[in-house]
């Protein structure tokens, strides 16, 4: 409108710049407060003036929308409100490596972490500002950011090198730490039905949407109220992507109808009206999971062999173009793609070049385990002691190739079934070939070792794998089905692996005789046809052993020791274990001679053949004394007398000599030449030697001494021993001086050291008895007999001894009426049969 008359000779005022909607009074900054100038009052308009018309004012966002709320990181320099949580540096448990520092949510908050990019991504189901203040001064979290959500809050951690990022709650609150050993965390694993996943997942709170702060991409974030479950391994299928988690489940929806929400049991996914495009779940899946849980400290790369085979190339041929102190790094990663490509010999001494050129090469624990794994592989499981470095204790994947060692050298080992237990999903993840080799020896220990449950596991994971045929016959027999497992292992018998045809034709031979289809001597001679068919190893010796074990429950000694023999021959770094097991054979052959006794000629060979086997001074006490008599029971004394010279003068013990030579003595005494017995009595003489083996030399040197005219030597000799056949052997020595009074008292003495106060008396005692009778009536003592007759007349058992003695012991002639009884007992006399001269002849 045209100016008012008043106004017309004024300038035109400019109108004032727009300003901005009043802030709140606590949100002012004091600058502005500082700087606002007093607006003076606007000058009276005239009554007749319209006021002109108000410009429209520009509406700005509210505050809290003027921060970044797009991607990347945000740092609430001054978040709005009095700060609600402050984070604080806390200790990291004792004898660990990082740093943590801790969130002071309640413990109805859920969390959940992943990895995005070089950073690891927390996210809080609730939305309170954090301070981040106090950790400024933290080596680790100096540069970790938090921002807020419309729901919740979301920190960003970069991840330091060598260091792995975990989430636990504690009373105080969530720690988040940077720890050089992450701890472990169960799987959630999704279980697929009705066109819907399920996460099972304890203690689930809520899904939140969060804008992955890497790539950009929509996130569905499973929070949990409880830490120590993770999803493990990646899931892609049309409809969404399943990322790996640190905490909780991480959803990445590629569908517009996927939906995400928590349930009792976990979290469940779900799409449209037609469901989830899903493949079932499987055995092999479920193993995967659990594998992925563990930890890992050798890096195995999975790739194809083909781009595996060119990887390699280049990693040689950067080794040969590097400096001479990087070519030890370089030649440890071309080892890692050889074992992965099956090349564990050619590994072995690839890593043990870098260690030459390299120290650090040297003295790394991973150069030495991986060279562990590549002798492994290679069947060199002694030279694998690198896995002993104490450094590498705290892995799955170290536990599983300790444990891979010590089945390799016992495949029924408890202990390696019991890490396989926990440990074999391991194997699935590794390399074809290095899985090939490991897994049927890892699923066998844990059949035989007491883990079939989780052997079960495995082997329902890999249903097809042809590697496996033995494994599974092992299976069914544990199970108890013997008949199956015979076909299974005849199968495997007849297949085209040569390892495995011998191992499961001897096992089919065990699994027969132990059902009764075979007996021990054909379990014999078919394992001792097995013998050619593999060749060199420690399986070859252990079926030697088993063949020498089976001959010799058999009674063919000679056999078995002439299998043993050729075994220690062809096993010289085996040689004293075998040894030990020849020794045992040896000694078990002179035990079992008094119950299956050997023939005499086949005896004394083995003996003599032998010689260098007998036991050592501490194990010889039981064989010595049972070789000797039999060797003195043979009806060989031409052969038996020099291999017990041979014997005797062998001996590692002067008790074992003396053993000897006192059989030699024996031996010779029996042939009368008793000058002979006494040399070798002699040649064999020894201090402290036991009472009984003194008493039986004692005898032997008496008989001589007797023979050879000394019998007062004798008889003084014999004195000295208080057993029963040193008063036989006195009273023969007075017998045949004729001094039947002395022999009279030796056989009394005999008799009262040797017979029973009562009961009836055996065939050796009835004898005896009758020695001391007639000694008796050859002395004239008429009362010594009659005595005899009273107390032994009704204990002696009917038989021609017994009529013996009632003549001897009959009463004299004194009357006619004696006559009738001195007929009957001419006639007894008569009738007596050829016993008495026979006992009399061996009357020296």
């Amino acid at each position: 409108p045209p100016a008012p008359p008043q106004q017309a000779a004024r300038a035109p005022r400019p109108d004032p710049p727009a300003q901005p909607a009043p802030l709140a009074a606590d949100r002012v900054p004091v600058e502005q407060q500082a700087l606002a100038a007093p607006v003076a009052a606007p000058p009276p308009a005239a009554e007749a003036a319209a006021p002109p018309p108000p410009r429209a004012q520009p509406e700005l966002p509210p505050v809290e929308a003027i921060g970044d709320t797009g991607i990347g990181r945000d740092v609430l320099a001054a978040p709005e409100g009095p700060m609600g949580l402050a984070a604080r540096r806390v200790r990291v448990p004792k004898g660990t490596q990082g740093s943590a520092f801790l969130v002071p949510f309640s413990a109805a908050t859920g969390a959940a972490a992943f990895l995005s990019g070089p950073d690891a991504v927390i996210v809080f189901d609730e939305r309170r500002p954090v301070d981040m203040a106090g950790l400024r001064e933290d080596p680790f979290f100096r540069k970790a950011s938090v921002q807020m959500l419309p729901a919740g809050t979301m920190f960003r951690v970069p991840v330091p090198q060598g260091l792995a990022v975990s989430v636990a709650q504690f009373p105080q609150g969530w720690r988040i730490a940077a720890l050089a050993a992450a701890p472990k965390t169960a799987p959630i694993v999704p279980a697929s039905a009705a066109g819907r996943m399920t996460l099972a997942a304890e203690a689930p709170s809520d899904v939140l949407t969060v804008a992955d702060p890497e790539t950009g991409a929509t996130l569905l974030v499973g929070t949990q109220k409880k830490a120590g479950q993770a999803v493990a391994l990646p899931r892609r299928t049309p409809e969404f992507v399943l990322r790996p988690t640190i905490l909780g489940a991480v959803v990445e929806p590629l569908a517009d109808s996927l939906q995400m929400r928590p349930v009792a049991a976990g979290f469940q996914l779900t799409g449209g009206a037609q469901g989830l495009a899903l493949s079932p779940d499987t055995a092999a899946t479920q193993a995967m999971v659990a594998a992925a849980h563990l930890t890992r400290r050798l890096d195995l790369n999975t790739m194809r062999p083909e781009a595996l085979v060119r990887r390699l190339a280049g990693q040689i041929a950067g080794a040969a173009a590097a400096p001479a102190l990087a070519k030890g790094a370089r030649h440890h990663e071309a080892a890692e793609s050889m074992i992965s490509l099956g090349l564990a010999a050619e590994a072995g001494s690839l890593l043990q070049v870098a260690a030459r050129q390299d120290p650090k090469e040297a003295a790394s624990p991973d150069n030495a385990a991986l060279a562990a794994v590549a002798a492994l592989l290679a069947g060199r499981a002694n030279q694998a002691s690198g896995l002993d470095d104490p450094r590498l204790t705290g892995t799955d994947d170290i536990a599983l190739w300790r444990a891979v060692r010590l089945a390799m050298r016992d495949e029924a080992s408890p202990a390696a079934a019991s890490v396989f237990a926990a440990t074999a999903p391991l194997a699935l993840l590794y390399p074809p070939p290095v899985r090939d080799r490991i897994l049927p020896l890892v699923i066998e220990t844990m059949l035989q070792g007491g883990e079939a449950a989780a052997a079960a596991r495995l082997l329902e994971s890999r249903k097809d794998d042809p590697k496996l045929a033995y494994a599974r016959a092992l299976q069914a027999e544990k199970a108890g089905d013997p008949a199956k497992a015979l076909e299974m292992l005849d199968a495997v018998a007849g297949g085209r692996d040569q390892f495995d045809r011998t191992r499961a034709a001897a096992r089919a031979v065990e699994l027969r005789l132990a059902q009764g289809k075979l007996d021990k001597v054909q379990a014999g001679d078919a394992l001792d046809k097995l013998l050619y068919s593999w060749r060199g190893d420690e399986r070859e010796l252990a079926m030697r052993q088993r063949v020498a074990e089976l001959r010799g429950q058999t009674g063919a000694w000679r056999s078995a020791l002439t299998t043993l023999r050729q075994a220690q021959a062809d096993f010289p770094e085996k040689s004293a274990p075998v040894h030990a097991r020849l020794k045992d054979t040896f000694a078990a052959m002179i035990k079992a001679q008094g119950a299956a006794p050997s023939p005499p000629l086949e005896f004394v060979a083995m003996v003599d053949e032998n010689a260098d086997l007998m036991p050592g001074p501490d194990e010889e006490r039981t064989v010595e004394q049972p070789l000797a008599d039999r060797l003195v029971a043979l009806d060989l004394p031409g052969r038996a007398r020099p291999l017990l010279q041979k014997l005797m003068q062998g001996a590692s013990s002067e008790q074992t000599r003396a053993v000897f030579g006192t059989s030699l003595a024996t031996l010779e005494q029996r042939d009368r030449n008793d000058a002979a017995a006494l040399v070798a009595l002699d040649a064999s003489e020894a201090p402290a030697l036991p009472a009984p083996l003194v008493a039986q030399r004692n005898l032997v040197r008496a008989r001589a001494m007797a023979r050879a005219g000394d019998r007062a030597g004798a008889s003084a000799l014999l004195a000295t021993l208080a057993n029963p056949s040193a008063a036989a052997e006195r009273a023969e020595i007075q017998e045949a001086a004729g001094d039947w009074p002395a022999a009279q008292k030796a056989w009394a003495e005999a008799a009262k050291l040797s017979l029973p106060a009562d009961g009836p008396l055996d065939d050796a005692q009835t004898r005896l008895l009758v020695r001391l009778t007639t000694a008796t009536a050859r002395a004239g003592d008429d009362t010594g007999l009659s005595a005899l007759r009273q107390r032994y007349e009704t204990r002696i058992p009917p038989g021609s001894l017994a009529d013996m003695f009632r003549l001897l012991t009959s009463d004299p002639i004194r009357a006619v009426e004696d006559l009738k009884r001195s007929k009957q007992e001419v006639n007894l006399a008569a009738s007596l049969p050829a016993g008495l001269k026979a006992m009399q002849a061996k009357t020296p």
